[in-house]
């Protein structure tokens, strides 16, 4: 993703917005169906600048709200730490040898947060609704080919893939693809009463503020030992340090590595550096004015020293990147280029070969109260940028806005964090495939593109896909649609009362589950 994770600006605080009783509070609230305490702790505070921005898991792609939400909706398969897929509300799987067929037998004994029994019923529902184009859901182009669901009983599922599908499981573990209540597809209410199977439930939301999390003790995995989980919204990640120093905090999140680095030593807190998956980019949109010259978006790819960007923006804690940065696919970040990225000569004479010597403007949008390097990058990026005759009009937004905006391709140019995966067709499919979910902010259309992802994605041998995705990322700089730029790390500040938390590459927040605290 993008992550594009995409939030509440921070100025949203002043005005707290509660949502109805139905929403805050969803049906099922006694220790009768799963709600109590059931002898957790004490209760953990999360302290991060954002909040979330939609209650829809399917329609999520902001950080913070993949995150949260993923922590109330299951899906069939999730991964560990390392990646690995691994049982959710699915006990086991067969996948067909061709990868043209998938499956699940799922657990006995889970229920919803509202107390209804999970069956095969609320999967073919699930997936009919992210196929179904109406939903705008993030995660259908990543599941496209699934030509059929059967249920030939309560707790079987079997999907039949149009065409093999080498990624099926991975996508199937997004939070993007989280598994609902086919009564609640139903009734419309997902996106106003969140009903999951997860460790815990949704509690009440100050838009904004904060959100509160309930522990579920009826769940499959094991009662959490939180007592409450709460996220509060801190807009100043200085505030955030000193609030952790302090000990109002039992964790976290902050994306300023000059705070980390004032993190790291307290006695009151460890300091955790996770390298991620996700990736800083300059999205270009192609479709519109001088960008639709491919000689255009190559002179700004080779205008950018990445390293730059890196020292400059994050205080040199990264590492440059290309357009791949799943672990097992390791290529030369910018082989395909064709210059040296920060050769300002060879950017100028593109731009005179492309009739643009002159140079142009191009309204950029930046996305504030997301991650603490996004000014700097956007200045960062002005600055090389204008040394071509390139000049960024930035439009520092508040992360409802940004988020509005990008997903409607309203920009020349997008600051991005994007979230990476495990799999490179879940990277990009969604983005450069035909009738992708993200196919509008991608920014540019490409039959070549398209055919080395659907190629990667429909063959399950490993040295093949090695080749292909190796191509896909030469043919990714070559047309230059984005800039990549670097790779950076999550820093989470873990207060000496918090056990059990586990930092993770995609930034899941899935050992709160199992964490304790003692009492605050």
């Amino acid at each position: 993703m993008t992550t594009l994770d995409r939030r509440l600006v921070a100025g949203a605080l002043a005005a707290i917005v509660l949502l109805p009783a139905a929403a805050c509070s969803p049906a099922g609230s006694g220790d009768e169906d799963g709600s109590g305490a059931g002898g957790q702790d004490a209760t953990v505070v999360v302290a991060r600048t954002g909040d979330i921005d939609v209650l829809d898991p399917h329609k999520a792609t902001a950080f913070q709200t993949v995150q949260t939400l993923s922590l109330v909706y299951d899906r069939l398969v999730t991964t560990d730490a390392k990646g690995t897929i691994v049982p959710a509300l699915a006990e086991k799987w067969e996948l067909a040898p061709d990868a043209t067929s998938v499956t699940f037998t799922l657990r006995d004994g889970v229920t919803w947060h509202d107390g209804d029994p999970f069956t095969a019923a609320d999967v073919k529902a699930t997936i009919e609704r992210i196929l179904d184009e109406e939903s705008a859901a993030v995660a259908r182009s990543n599941l496209a080919m699934i030509s059929g669901v059967e249920t030939p009983d309560d707790k079987t599922v079997s999907l039949t893939l149009s065409s093999p599908n080498a990624a099926i499981l991975y996508a199937l573990s997004s939070t993007n693809a989280s598994i609902l209540h086919d009564k609640d597809i139903t009734a419309a209410t997902v996106d106003r009463e969140p009903n999951g199977t997860g460790p815990f439930r949704f509690g009440e939301w100050a838009q904004g503020q904060q959100l509160t999390l309930e522990p579920n003790s009826k769940y499959f995995g094991g009662a959490p030992k939180i007592g409450r989980l709460q996220f509060r919204v801190i807009p100043s990640e200085s505030s955030i340090l000193a609030g952790m120093r302090a000990g109002r905090f039992q964790l976290a999140a902050v994306s300023d590595p000059s705070i980390a680095e004032q993190a790291d030593g307290s006695d009151r807190m460890e300091l955790v550096k996770q390298p991620t998956l996700a990736y800083h980019a300059l999205m270009l949109n192609g479709r519109r004015g001088p960008l639709k010259d491919v000689r255009v978006r190559q002179a700004i790819a080779c205008a950018i020293d990445r390293q730059q960007v890196v020292d400059t923006a994050a205080f040199g804690d990264g590492q440059v990147t290309g357009p791949i940065t799943s672990p097992a696919f390791t290529y030369d970040e910018l082989e395909g280029l064709p210059c040296t990225p920060g050769d300002t000569a060879a950017a100028r004479q593109l731009l005179v070969d492309a009739g643009q010597g002159d140079g142009f403007t191009l309204t950029t949008i930046v996305q504030t109260g997301e991650y603490a390097t996004a000014g700097g990058e956007a200045e960062n990026l002005q600055a090389q940028l204008g040394e071509i005759g390139v000049k960024l009009d930035l439009q520092q937004l508040a992360s409802a806005t940004y988020v509005k905006q990008w997903l409607a391709a309203d920009f020349d140019a997008a600051v991005a964090l994007n979230g990476g995966s495990s799999d490179p067709y879940l990277m990009y499919g969604r983005y450069f495939t035909e009738g992708g979910s993200l196919a509008g902010p991608a920014g540019l259309e490409s039959k070549e593109l398209a055919d080395l992802l659907v190629q990667g994605n429909g063959t399950t041998d490993d040295g093949a896909r090695q080749e292909i995705y190796a191509e896909l990322q030469q043919k990714l700089l070559e047309l230059s649609p984005w800039v990549w730029m670097f790779r950076g790390d999550a820093y989470y500040l873990v207060g000496d009362d918090l056990t059990g938390f586990q930092a993770r590459p995609d930034e899941a927040l899935s050992s709160l589950g199992t964490a304790s605290a003692g009492a605050g």
